[in-house]
C-alpha cells in the first residue's frame, strides 16, 4: 500500500509534488506549533495556579505556626514570672501567704495575658495545695485529674498541644485548643506536680480558615501530628470524603501537591507543615475551576490553528505555481531539442537555482554543438593511439627475446656467470611486468624477490647471503604486484650500508599463521630508531622525511596500495632494534586460503 501510493507522488506533476510536500509540512508543522504554545501556555498558567495554592497553604501554615508560638511564648512569661516562683514556693510548703493572696496574684497575672491576646480563652494552673484559673466562663465539678489534660501530661516534662472537641475543666461550648505544661522555675521544681493549661478559642482559627480566597467547591482544614482534622474552613461532603481518603492514604511523605479523587473529580491538594506543632494546613481545590483559564486558551489555540491551516493552503498554491513556472518553460525548450532544434536559448534574468539551472542548460547546448564538429577528429585520433598501444605490447616481448638471445651466445664464450645473470634479469623484468596486471601470487612475489636478490648479489660479488622460505599453503594467496621486492631493495641499500655488507643475511619468507598470511623480510643490519619504528607502525602514510630519501617513499607507496588493495584487511608492520637488525612484516587478513 505504501508503495503505491509512494509511486504514485512521485508520478505527479512538480507542481503537484510541492504542493503536496509543502502541505504535509504545514500539516505538521501548525498544529504542533499550536499544540507546543498551548502546552506552555498551560503549564505556565498551571504552574501559577499551583504555586498560588502553595502559597496559600504556606500563609496559612505561617499563620497557624505564629499564632501558636505566640502562645508559647507567653506560657514561657508565666513560668518565669515572679508570681509563678511565688506561687510554687507556697506549693512546695515553703511559704506561709494565704491561698486567696496566692489566688490573687495569679489571677492578676492570668488575666494580663489574656487582655494581651485575644486568642487565649482561659487560663488554668493546677497544684497539690489548690488551683488558680481567670476565663468567662464557670469551672466545672470534675478534677483536674479526671481529665485528659492530666494523662496527657503526667509522663512527660515537654509542652504538650491538645486538641478536644470539649472543654473539660470549664463550662462553655465548642471545642477547644490547649497548651499543657509543668511549670518550672529553676530544675529543682522538675519534679513538681504542678501543671498550667492554657485553652485557646478555636473560633479565630476557623475564621482563618474560612477567610481563604479558595475557588467554589474549595476548601481548607488543619490536621495533628496524627492526620486528625482539628479545624475545617466547612461542613460538607466533599470535606467529609477527603477525610475519609485521609485515613486510608496518609499525606504524610506526600509531594507538596498532588491530586486527588474526590466525589469523581479531580482536586489539587497543597499542604504544609507547623513545624512548631508538628501539625499541616491543608488546603483542597477543584483542579478544573483552578485552570478555567486554560480551557479559554485551548479554545483560542484550536481556532487559530484552523484558520492559519487555511490561509496556508490557499497561499502554498499560489507558490507551488510561482515556483514551478521557469521550469515548465525549461521543459517546452528541451522539447525543441528533442526534435532536433539545438539553436533554441533559455532567458532568465535571476540568478537562483533555475536560472542557474537554464544558463548550464544554454552552456550544454553549446558545448553539444561543438563536440559534434569534434567527433570526426576524435575518430581519427583513437584509431591513432590503437596502433601505438599495440606498438607498446611488443616491446616488453622485444625485450624478452633480446636477453634469450644475449643468454644462448653467451653459452658460447662459455662464461659461467653470464647466462644466470641475463637469465635471472630476463625472469625479474617478466615477473615486474606481470603482463600488465596489478595482481599477483605470493608465489611470484617470493620469486620475483628469489631474482633481484640473484642479481643484487652478483652486483655485490656474493659479500652477503640470503635464505627464502615459502609455505605451500600461502603460496596462491593474491597480493598486488612488486609488494615485497621494496622491502628487500631497502634492506640491502641502507641496513648493510655502514658495514660493508659484510656477514650481511637477509630471511624471505612467506607462511600462514591462523588467519593471517604473512610477508616477512628480516635482515641483521644497522637497525632503526625507536621514533622512526614507531612511524613506520603508525596509521600515517607521509614517511619519505622521517624515514629518509629512499626508505620513506617505499614505504609510504606499499601502505598506500595495501590499503589500495586489501582496506582494513591488510598492514604493514615493522620491528627493529639499532646495531641488531629489523624485521618487516605485510600482515594480510585471508578469507579462505587452499591447504
Amino acid at each position: 500500500m505504501f508503495r503505491y501510493f509512494a509511486n504514485l507522488f512521485w508520478n505527479y506533476s512538480l507542481e503537484r509534488k510541492v504542493f503536496i510536500a509543502t502541505s504535509l509540512v504545514i500539516l505538521l508543522a501548525v498544529p504542533l506549533t499550536g499544540a507546543f504554545s498551548y502546552y506552555e501556555a498551560s503549564r505556565i498558567l498551571q504552574g501559577y495556579a499551583y504555586n498560588a495554592a502553595n502559597q496559600m497553604v504556606n500563609q496559612l501554615s505561617g499563620y497557624m505556626n505564629n499564632e501558636l508560638k505566640n502562645i508559647s511564648d507567653r506560657m514561657y512569661l508565666i513560668n518565669s514570672s515572679e508570681a509563678m516562683k511565688s506561687t510554687l514556693n507556697w506549693s512546695r510548703g515553703n511559704s506561709r501567704e494565704s491561698y486567696t493572696r496566692v489566688f490573687n496574684n495569679m489571677f492578676t497575672l492570668f488575666s494580663q495575658m489574656r487582655v494581651n491576646s485575644t486568642t487565649i480563652k482561659e487560663i488554668y494552673m493546677y497544684t497539690p495545695r489548690g488551683e488558680f484559673f481567670d476565663g468567662p466562663f464557670k469551672r466545672t465539678p470534675l478534677s483536674f485529674q479526671e481529665t485528659p489534660y492530666y494523662e496527657e501530661v503526667l509522663h512527660t516534662q515537654k509542652n504538650r498541644w491538645l486538641y478536644l472537641e470539649r472543654d473539660p475543666l470549664f463550662a462553655g461550648e465548642g471545642d477547644v485548643v490547649s497548651l499543657l505544661t509543668r511549670p518550672t522555675s529553676d530544675s529543682s521544681y522538675l519534679e513538681e506536680n504542678s501543671y498550667v493549661v492554657i485553652t485557646l478559642s478555636t473560633e479565630k482559627f476557623i475564621n482563618n480558615l474560612k477567610s481563604i480566597q479558595l475557588s467554589p467547591q474549595g476548601f481548607s482544614l488543619i490536621l495533628d501530628e496524627t492526620g486528625k482534622p482539628i479545624f475545617r474552613s466547612e461542613e460538607s461532603a466533599g470535606i467529609q470524603e477527603f477525610i475519609q481518603r485521609l485515613q486510608q492514604e496518609p499525606i504524610q511523605g506526600k509531594p507538596p501537591h498532588f491530586e486527588m479523587e474526590i466525589n469523581r473529580e479531580t482536586f489539587l491538594v497543597s499542604h504544609a507543615d507547623i513545624p512548631f506543632v508538628g501539625w499541616q494546613s491543608v488546603v483542597v481545590q477543584p483542579k478544573a475551576k483552578l485552570l478555567e483559564n486554560v480551557r479559554s486558551i485551548q479554545y483560542v489555540t484550536t481556532v487559530m490553528t484552523l484558520v492559519l491551516l487555511v490561509c496556508s493552503f490557499l497561499l502554498n498554491k499560489f507558490i507551488a505555481q510561482w515556483v514551478t513556472n521557469p521550469l515548465r518553460k525549461l521543459m517546452k525548450l528541451m522539447n525543441q531539442v528533442k526534435l532536433g532544434n539545438l539553436s533554441v536559448r533559455f532567458a532568465s534574468e535571476h540568478k537562483d537555482e533555475i536560472g542557474q539551472l537554464g544558463h548550464r542548460f544554454n552552456d550544454m547546448l553549446q558545448q553539444i554543438q561543438q563536440l559534434l564538429h569534434e567527433i570526426v577528429d576524435e575518430g581519427r585520433a583513437k584509431r591513432k593511439a590503437e596502433m601505438r598501444a599495440l606498438q607498446a605490447q611488443i616491446n616488453p616481448h622485444f625485450l624478452y627475446n633480446t636477453l634469450d638471445e644475449l643468454y644462448w651466445k653467451s653459452l658460447e664464450f662459455e662464461d659461467p656467470t653470464a647466462p644466470d645473470i641475463i637469465l635471472s634479469l630476463s625472469r625479474f623484468f617478466r615477473l615486474s611486468l606481470n603482463k600488465g596486471n596489478e595482481e599477483t601470487t605470493i608465489a611470484h612475489e617470493i620469486e620475483h624477490v628469489e631474482y633481484y636478490l640473484k642479481l643484487v648479489n652478483h652486483q655485490y660479488k656474493r659479500q652477503f647471503s640470503f635464505e627464502i622460505s615459502l609455505d605451500e599453503r600461502a603460496a596462491r594467496v593474491a597480493v598486488p604486484n612488486i609488494i615485497l621486492q621494496p622491502l628487500v631493495e631497502n634492506c640491502v641499500l641502507h641496513a648493510f650500508k655502514q658495514n660493508d655488507y659484510r656477514a650481511f643475511q637477509i630471511h624471505i619468507s612467506a607462511f600462514l599463521r591462523g588467519e593471517w598470511a604473512i610477508l616477512q623480510v628480516k635482515d641483521n643490519g644497522i637497525g632503526m630508531e625507536p621514533q622512526l619504528v614507531e612511524r613506520l607502525n603508525s596509521s600515517s602514510s607521509a614517511l619519505e622525511h622521517e624515514a629518509g630519501p629512499g626508505v620513506g617513499y617505499a614505504i609510504s607507496n606499499i601502505k598506500e596500495r595495501l590499503g589500495y588493495f586489501f582496506g582494513e584487511r591488510a598492514r604493514l608492520y615493522a620491528e627493529s632494534q639499532p646495531g641488531i637488525g629489523t624485521v618487516m612484516e605485510i600482515r594480510i587478513r585471508v578469507e579462505e586460503v587452499a591447504r
